[in-house]
This record gives structure tokens, sequence and C-alpha cells, in this order.
């Protein structure tokens, strides 16, 4: 269903209860109303009959006939009967045929000494006269017909008004409900034509402060993770095509020159070694981009080791020095807790070990001494490694790109390098709900700081 038709449909049922209850509160209150009055003239009417028949000597059966028949005030079909206690009518105001007096209509008006009750059409008013020495039952009967046909009038009137208002209601609603989704109908306009070519474009706000503004706000900061994705990925393959065609142009060109002529099985075997060492490249490269794979779709539940820091940091320690005798590596503890737990957190001690490994052999790669510090500190909520080199640096105006997959920084060109490390390490100290802060001058060092949290109870 659409949601203007939703939005109508739900305007007039909203206004057609509030409109039905408040009609049916009139009606009722106003059938209340005429049914009441008309008992009090009916019992006036009784009461006043009693008085004359019983009270004024002067007045006999025939002259208050008279006087009720002659009387405006009669209402339409009364009849008021006078029976003594043997249920004998001893006196009536006409020769209509009034209700009669049962046993249970007796009993009930002897109980309430004046009852009120209906029969059919009839509103009927009973009362026990006890101001004469033997008690006397007195019935009066009549029709409400001003008051059914008031009613009557009353209720097709507001059956009108109930439609004429309805279908006010409905044009009103879906002409309102049209305005009110008009904003939406646009942006789903404006949206179908943002293409990749044109991925720039953003919806215009108008700066209203309402609920569609707040909308189009989130969806243009969509739009603008959406394009950054897209700039990504576009750069991300542009990238993984360099980096993959330099080796593969490299062995091709190799094997091209080593079959023009006939060379000597050393040629053949230097030119073998070095296609070798160009698989071996691109072996690497696949395998940093099948990590870089595995972390994005990491999930939590992979984080279930218990990695106490201290050792993790003296594996690295071992593993650099021994993949470089050139590299070197100062492990400093700056701060530790007294309880030896709090050098352990909850983690991927797998995933940790590679986000150190590139941090430190990054810093002894860019080092002029090929040297690399590390500094632990263990803070109550939270572990702090910080990595640092004296070496080349970054520009400041490059730092916010390094975390990027495959970007690298304008100084490391000459040196041998995929840039996807970086990017592995901040995806890794995501996953484990941590952040890697970096701070670098040119040719003075560079210090990345790997935070990750501890309060994990074991």
């Amino acid at each position: 269903m659409q949601i203007r038709v939703s939005l109508t449909i739900r305007f007039i049922f909203i206004v057609s209860t509030i409109l039905l209850a408040v009609l049916l509160s009139i009606y009722l209150y106003t059938q209340y109303y005429l049914s009441e009055s008309f008992y009090r003239r009916l019992s006036n009417r009784t009461e006043t009959t009693a008085e004359l028949y019983f009270v004024v000597d002067d007045v006999d059966s025939t002259l208050l006939r008279t006087i009720t028949d002659r009387n405006k005030n009669v209402l339409h079909s009364e009849n008021i009967t006078i029976y003594n206690q043997n249920k004998k009518r001893v006196f009536t105001t006409n020769d209509r045929k009034g209700l009669p007096l049962t046993e249970d209509l007796m009993t009930k008006i002897q109980l309430e000494k004046k009852y009120r009750f209906r029969d059919g059409k009839y509103h009927g008013v009973g009362l026990y006269y006890t101001q004469t020495p033997e008690p006397y039952y007195i019935v009066a009967s009549a029709v409400d017909d001003y008051g059914r046909a008031f009613l009557a009038q009353m209720r097709l009137i507001m059956v009108l008004l109930f439609l004429i208002v309805i279908l006010w209601v409905s044009a009103a609603g879906w002409y309102y409900a049209g305005k009110a989704i008009a904003p939406i109908d646009d942006m789903g306009q404006k949206l179908n034509s943002i293409v990749p070519k044109n991925m720039h474009l953003r919806l215009s706000q108008q700066d209203n402060q309402d609920e569609i503004d707040r909308l189009t706000q989130t969806i243009n900061q969509l739009l603008d993770r959406v394009e950054d994705t897209f700039k990504l990925q576009r750069m991300f393959v542009s990238n993984v095509s360099h980096e993959l065609r330099n080796p593969l142009t490299k062995m091709s060109s190799q094997l091209e020159v080593s079959l023009i002529k006939t060379r000597t099985p050393q040629e053949y075997q230097k030119t073998m070694y070095s296609v070798l060492d160009d698989i071996q490249e691109l072996i690497a490269l696949t395998q940093n981009l099948l990590k870089l794979t595995k972390v994005d779709g990491a999930k939590q539940d992979l984080l279930v080791d218990k990695v106490r820091v201290d050792e993790l940091l003296w594996e690295v320690r071992g593993l650099l020095t021994k993949s470089n005798a050139l590299y070197q590596v100062d492990i400093l503890f700056d701060e530790l807790p007294e309880d030896p737990d709090g050098l352990c957190m909850l983690g991927n001690s797998a995933l940790l070990k590679t986000a150190i490994v590139n941090l430190a052999e990054n810093a002894c790669k860019f080092s002029f001494d090929k040297k690399a510090i590390i500094r632990l500190r263990c803070l109550p909520d939270e572990i702090q490694i910080a990595i640092e080199d004296k070496g080349i640096g970054i520009q400041e105006s490059e730092l916010s790109y390094i975390f990027q997959p495959f970007y690298r920084s304008s100084q490391t060109a000459d040196i041998k390098g995929y840039g996807i490390g970086l990017s592995l390490v901040e995806r890794i100290a995501r996953m484990h709900g941590g952040t890697v802060d970096v701070k670098s001058s040119p040719n003075i060092g560079t210090t990345f700081t790997l935070v990750l949290p501890s309060n994990i109870t074991f």
C-alpha cells in the first residue's frame, strides 16, 4: 500500500472515530434528556390527576375526564387509570386502552412508590397513592411521538453530516498526505538520477530542521560514504592492477629475452632465479591481499584468545631480528600493572602479531639506523603499544591517506612495499575495538600508537 493511501486512510479513521464518538454522545444525551423530560411531564400529569380525584371534593369522575380532555398539555395517547387494592379500575381519563395492572407491576409500584417503565412504544409511570384510607394504584401511559420524531430527524441529520464530513476529510487527507510525502517523492527521483558518473551530486536541504531535513542530511552523509567507497574501489583496482602488472611484465620480458637465442645453462639459471623472485613477490602480494580480505570479513567471535601483550612483543622482536640481521628492536616498559592479568587482553593472537610486526617492520625499514623502539604502557582500561622510528617521516598532507589500501607515501617510492600493511593494521585494531594513532615529522621520525581495550574479565 502506498504511503499516501495509508496516511489518508489513517486520517479518515481517526477523524471518523472522533466524529462518531462526538455524535453518539450528543445523540445519547439528547435521547436521555427527552426521555427524562417526558417522564417528568407524565409524572406531573399523574400526580395532578390523583390530587384532583382524591383531594378536591367538587371534582367528580365526569368533570375530571372533561378537564383532562380539554387540557392542551395532554400527552399523545395518554391514559391515566386508578385501581384499588383488588385491581379494580375505579377511574380512567378516557376510553383508550391503557397498560394493564399486572401482579409484577403492582409489586414494583408498591416497593418503589413511584415506578417508571417502558412497554413497547409506551412510557409508563406507576404511582402508589397512600393519602387515602385505602391505598390505590395509579398507572399512567403515553407515547412520546415528539421525542421519537425528533430523534429520527436527528439521526438523519447526523448520518448526512457524518458522510459530508468524511468526504471532506478524505479529500483533505489525500491532499495533505500528498503534500507531506512530496519531498520524499522528489528525494526518490533525485536519488535515481545519482549514478557512479555523478556521485558528487547531493540532495538539497531546506534548513527547516524537520524530519525530512534530517532524513536528507542522513542520506547525504550516506552518499558521502558511498562516494568515498567508490573512490577507494577505483584506487584499489588501479593499485592492484599496477602491482600485479609490474612483476608479470618483468617475468614476460625476461622469458622473451631468454627465448630470442640459445643461451648457456648459467644464463638460463640466472633468468629462472629472477623469475622466481618475481613469482615470490606475487605470492607475497597475494598473501597480503588475502589477509586484508580475511580481516575485513572477520567477526567478533574470533576474539577468543587470552593474549599476554608483553610476551607477544618479545615474539615480534625475535621474528624481525631473525628475518633481517640489520634490524634492531628495543622494548621499553613505561607503565606496568601490579597484577599480571593487567598485561592480558581478549583478542586474536595471530592478527595482533601481524599488526605489530607490520608496524615494527616499517619502523626498522624506514629508520635511518634500522632501529625500532616499542613502548608498552598498561592503563586500567586500555593497553597502549607505541612503535617509534628515527627516519624519513611522513608529510602532514599524507597522514589522512596512509591507512588506505595500496597508498604509498611519496617519500617511500624507492623502498620496496605494497601499501597494504598499514591498512591491515588499522582494520585489525578496529576489529579489536581499538584505534591506531600516528604522529610524524619529516626527517625526524614517526610514532604509531596502537590503543587496545583491556577491560576484559577472564
